[in-house]
């Protein structure tokens, strides 16, 4: 342990003398960005990548993406966090991290008892930008109270551009301290079996290698693609659950930018310029959930047909323009975030439910002149702090367990309150109806627990737009 904790320092100090601190963190989910450029994008992501303990041979993930990199505030695929400074040489920025590193006993026979959660690191990285390429130097720690464990990550990368392709290869190296690398590779006394001994491992070094790619193939269309591979320090790889010696990663990617806007033109600064400049919208909404299923509600039939116990919701969401057409179709974009509290009745506490994503209208009926009407569909993610109590049960009628981060749908139609009482300074404001709609993809999705079900709430909702922060 000693020695391995003078080689870190040496390492370190060897960096630090070349006057370029090393390479950062990063998972394989991360996307290719253009720093400051405040634009917003939407996609999809298929991870794959090798199962490093007994059971199954690898783990299939598809995931939605949402990313944006304004001049204080970023989005990049698993990651959320600020640019705290920015200059030629330095960047230095504070940020949430998803990481992907737990299993349950659904993913093998020999796994029956045991438990792991993914987890959510809080990470501060300082980065110097050379000709020679990019090193940085990360340092993060669990903050969701799953392995109450650190790391600090040592890596380089440098970005090589022709035309409309980006390549980036990168290396680096990883210190994880012991309750880190125990959570996820240990065995507890208590899971102890006659062919699983109980193990502790130490804390652990281990190398990274990877390349990530992405190409832009029209003006708001790009495809990604990146690989990596991690080694397996020898205490993890001693361990009686895993079988193999590294684990390597896969993620291919969609994505559709909004950069062309030009009603909304990006201003450098604040928090508070990066998203509030331009047209935005507030919206509050109350109801129940159902019973009627998703598919049956989007062709609007049994839309009310509440959930016996009553349990449901209230909420308030804020959105900003981004686009008047996506996909070259009529439809004005939204990006959208959502504070939502979750009502119980009695069968659990009640708790909070945190929501971002995009959201779409099309108004161009032909009545619309008169009575403007809107359809809308967003599409996002949501995480709420306990698992609600309906969708527990219809996650568990189908034998599997629940998960607090889900797929967000909102489906909703509404019209302008200023049309029908003719009322003009209402000409903005919607009255309507939609429904507040998780689920796991079908079981599709290793990020929202591989969960097949879900849960509906039909609501009633106000929704006015204005540009009171507009220059």
């Amino acid at each position: 342990m000693i020695y391995r904790i003078m080689q870190l320092i040496a390492f370190i100090a060897a960096i630090w003398i070349l006057s370029v601190p090393a390479f950062a963190a990063r998972d394989v989910t991360q996307i290719h960005l253009t720093p400051g450029d405040g634009n917003w994008s939407i996609g999809m992501g298929f991870r794959n990548g090798t199962f490093p303990y007994v059971g199954k041979d690898d783990v299939d993930d598809l995931l939605p993406l949402i990313t944006y990199n304004g001049e204080t505030f970023f989005i990049d695929g698993t990651r959320t966090g600020f640019h705290l400074y920015q200059s030629s040489d330095w960047l230095i920025g504070a940020y949430a991290s998803y990481r992907f590193a737990g299993f349950n006993e659904e993913d093998g026979e020999e796994l029956d008892g045991m438990d792991r959660d993914d987890g959510i690191d809080g990470r501060f990285a300082i980065t110097r930008q050379t000709s020679f390429g990019n090193f940085t130097l990360d340092i993060g720690s669990d903050i969701s109270n799953t392995s109450d464990g650190w790391d600090v990550d040592l890596r380089w990368g440098k970005l090589f551009t022709h035309g409309n392709y980006r390549i980036r290869p990168w290396i680096g190296l990883t210190y994880e301290d012991q309750k880190l690398s125990n959570y996820y590779f240990g065995v507890n006394a208590d899971e102890a079996t006659q062919d699983r001994a109980e193990y502790t491992t130490g804390s652990s070094f281990e190398m990274r290698y990877g390349i990530d790619m992405s190409y832009q193939f029209a003006q708001h269309h790009y495809v990604g693609f990146n690989m990596q591979y991690s080694e397996l320090d020898s205490t993890k790889i001693n361990s009686p659950i895993v079988v193999d010696n590294g684990q390597f990663s896969s993620f291919a990617t969609y994505r559709y930018e909004f950069n062309d806007y030009q009603d909304n033109p990006y201003v450098n600064g604040s928090i508070a310029k990066d998203l509030t400049m331009g047209e935005w919208y507030w919206r509050v909404a109350a109801g129940r959930h159902t019973e009627t299923t998703f598919n049956q509600l989007v062709r609007f039939q049994n839309m009310f047909k509440p959930e016996e116990r009553g349990t449901g919701l209230a909420s308030v969401f804020v959105g900003k323009k981004i686009a008047d057409n996506f996909m070259w179709l009529p439809l004005e974009a939204y990006v959208t975030g959502g504070y939502v509290r979750r009502f119980e009745k009695g069968l659990q506490d009640d708790f909070n439910e945190y929501v971002l994503g995009f959201k779409a209208y099309f108004s161009k009926f032909p009545w619309s002149h008169k009575v403007k009407t809107r359809i809308g569909l967003a599409e996002g993610v949501s995480y709420a702090a306990k698992v609600p109590f309906v969708e527990g049960e219809h996650v568990e009628a189908k034998n599997r367990s629940a998960s607090k981060f889900l797929n967000y749908i909102d489906w909703s139609i509404d019209v302008s309150l200023g049309d029908v009482f003719q009322v003009p300074k209402l000409k903005e404001c919607y009255f309507g109806w939609s429904v507040h709609h998780r689920s796991g993809i079908f079981g599709s999705s290793d990020f929202y627990g591989n969960v097949n079900g879900g849960s509906n709430v039909n609501t009633l909702y106000l929704q006015c737009h204005n540009n009171v922060f507009s220059s």
